[in-house]
């Protein structure tokens, strides 16, 4: 009789099963341990983007404080990184961390367009790290369409894209597309007697009703023929004092870096014609038409041969034609500088037309505050690039003005600053001469005029049709050196 031992074969099945789950253990320790680690790599990942994100914020900060800090505060290093500033060490509910900052500053064209990219890390995992890039911008004084200090008036035939607000009342009788705001709750509006209106109203088709009690009223009609887009108001103003320091800002840059500054020229002003090749030509301009005289007095209102024949009228007043008789010339083909500033301590006449050019034409006389330093639009201004690349601003310490003898259908491209005065055509009447009504004028840009705005008159001198156009890429990409208004805000955040 044969008996079999089987205890081998026990030992043997009991030391393969404990060895299976050895590895089964040791495998899911591992693989616990692993994921442990992985899970504390990704909290640290997450970290390090939140410590990334509040370099971002601290600099917003610094711009807060300080529009022309770009290196903070420490020495300024050079292109094409631009960096890196720090580390800096950060720490906040027990995380603690560094970041590196990459600040690239505006171009040398004076957009207030700056990239702040911002590197960050966790103290126990400095080898991981995480990357955001922003664009910030700062918003500059072509953020409206049309931007006044004054009550103004848009009559029937005006037709407008783009934001437009007052700090005074608004009465809108044309089309707007977009919104339209004013600074005031209600005014008297100087164009006719009566009781006060809306900040912002219309006589078209119907008048507004008088407003409630209430603030903001209750009883504003929804006019959309007229508001497309809508009316607001009261809203924040926006102050022209803000512009008392700029100008002699950008007169320090454009000595120091190279911008072309005319001095007073002894006879009426300049005359500067813009090319397509990023050049002008520059004329002095030695006589202008005499001015046409009217009269004004009440009552006296009868004219023969453009004269004032009623009896006791003795007040006329002489309103300048503004059209060049004679000039000479002082420069041709001139390169427009490479910070785009054109300085000009005279009046100008500027016409012409662009292509890949960013300039700015400022009109001041020294005292830089107070004097009647006009620029004087009677041709077109226009651009070939309708994308940012042209951008052409005006800016003048009392007005910008288009002339009698102005073209007929009018283009001005550009963005315009009125500091003082105002943005429009002077009152010519009939015995003025064949110009003084004019058929469309066509404005893409922006309009930012201290005193009344407007090229046309109730007893059709000026301009038939007006159009304007709002040329949103000045909003944060403005002509060269433009004055900015408000904070920097983000344009784009991509993590890289």
């Amino acid at each position: 009789m044969i008996y079999k031992n089987k205890k081998g074969s026990v030992l043997f099945l009991s030391l393969v099963l404990t060895g299976i789950f050895f590895v089964i253990l040791s495998s899911s320790i591992g693989l616990g341990l692993t994921q442990q680690r992985f899970n504390k790599m990704k909290v640290a990942s997450t970290q390090a983007l939140s410590i990334a994100e509040a370099g971002i914020n601290y600099y917003k900060w610094v711009l807060y404080h300080d529009k022309e800090e770009y290196c903070n505060n420490e020495a300024c290093l050079s292109g094409p990184d631009y960096g890196p500033y720090g580390p800096y060490e950060y720490s906040e509910n027990g995380t603690r961390g560094f970041y590196e900052l990459y600040i690239t500053p505006p171009a040398a064209d004076g957009a207030k367009i700056i990239k702040i990219k911002s590197i960050a890390w966790t103290e126990k995992y400095p080898n991981l790290k995480r990357a955001i890039e922003v664009t910030c911008g700062a918003p500059s004084w072509s953020s409206y369409a049309i931007l006044s200090n004054s009550d103004i008036r848009f009559g029937e035939g005006t037709e407008t894209w783009g934001p437009i607000h007052s700090n005074g009342g608004i009465r809108f009788d044309g089309v707007a597309h977009n919104i339209i705001s004013s600074g005031v709750l209600n005014y008297d509006d100087p164009d006719h007697e009566g009781v006060n209106e809306f900040g912002v109203h219309t006589h078209s088709p119907v008048l507004d009703p008088q407003p409630d009690s209430n603030n903001p009223p209750q009883n504003v009609p929804n006019r959309p023929a007229t508001f497309m887009s809508g009316r607001t108001f009261p809203v924040t103003t926006v102050s022209f004092d803000l512009l008392d320091n700029y100008v002699s800002d950008v007169l320090q840059i454009a000595g120091t870096t190279g911008g072309l500054i005319l001095n007073p020229s002894n006879e009426k002003g300049y005359h500067i014609k813009l090319n397509t090749n990023n050049t002008v030509d520059i004329k002095i301009v030695t006589r202008i038409s005499d001015p046409c005289s009217r009269c004004v007095e009440t009552g006296c209102t009868r004219y023969k041969w453009g004269l004032c024949v009623s009896w006791g009228c003795t007040e006329y007043v002489s309103t300048e034609t503004y059209s060049i008789e004679r000039e000479t010339n002082l420069y041709s083909s001139r390169t427009i500088p490479a910070n785009g500033i054109i300085f000009v301590k005279d009046n100008v006449w500027v016409d012409g037309s662009v292509n890949g050019t960013r300039a700015t034409i400022l009109a001041f006389k020294e005292p830089l505050t107070g004097s009647n330093t006009n620029i004087i639009i009677n041709g077109n201004i226009k651009y070939t690039n309708y994308d940012g690349t042209d951008s052409i601003g005006l800016i003048a310490q009392k007005d910008i003005l288009v002339g009698l003898d102005s073209e007929n259908q009018l283009e001005i491209d550009a963005g315009m600053i009125a500091k003082e005065g105002m943005i429009g055509r002077e009152y010519y009447i009939q015995d003025c001469g064949g110009h003084y009504q004019r058929h469309s004028l066509d404005i893409y840009g922006s309009i930012a005029s201290n005193l009344r705005y407007g090229f046309s008159y109730t007893d059709g001198s000026g301009y038939d049709i007006r159009n304007i156009s709002f040329d949103n890429n000045l909003r944060f990409f403005p002509p060269p050196h433009f004055p900015t208004v408000g904070e920097y805000v983000f344009l784009s955040w991509e993590e890289k």
